[in-house]
């Protein structure tokens, strides 16, 4: 099992659009690159280099004549963009990325097991309002 991410993190964008990770996430990770993709609800899932080659087995094991499957697997991989790491430990994010994810200056980053999620504050804020009274109810296991 490789790492697993949990808690959030407030972060601001540059001028540019860079970000700097919290030091904690990556403690211990010798890690040049993260990649990033489509995620659920509106963010952005971001990926170790490790993860993100599981990812792409599950993605190669799923049943490309499945139109559902089929859809996740091309949104997914059509989305995938990679970011490296500048001398000041920050990513660049991008005019585009910002812009088709909707995210602000301010950043959310939530631990999310295998992977983070990078959301727009704002819009996390919305979700949380959404979702916020479901969190104790009863979840069903299969």
């Amino acid at each position: 099992m490789g790492k697993i991410f949990y808690g959030s993190y407030l972060r601001n964008l540059d001028e540019k659009g860079r970000l700097l990770l919290p030091s904690t996430l990556l403690k211990g990770e010798e890690v040049d690159r993260l990649y990033v993709l489509k995620g659920f609800d509106g963010c952005l899932s971001v990926y170790l280099p490790d993860e993100f080659s599981t990812l792409m087995d599950e993605l190669k094991h799923m049943d490309f004549r499945d139109p559902g499957q089929r859809a996740f697997v091309r949104l997914s991989l059509a989305s995938i963009k990679e970011l490296r790491f500048d001398s000041h430990g920050r990513v660049l994010l991008g005019a585009d990325t910002l812009a088709e994810y909707g995210l602000g200056r301010e950043i959310l980053i939530l631990g999310a097991m295998d992977h983070l999620e990078f959301w727009d504050k704002k819009a996390f804020a919305a979700y949380n309002l959404r979702n916020g009274a479901s969190f104790d109810a009863p979840v069903r296991r299969s």
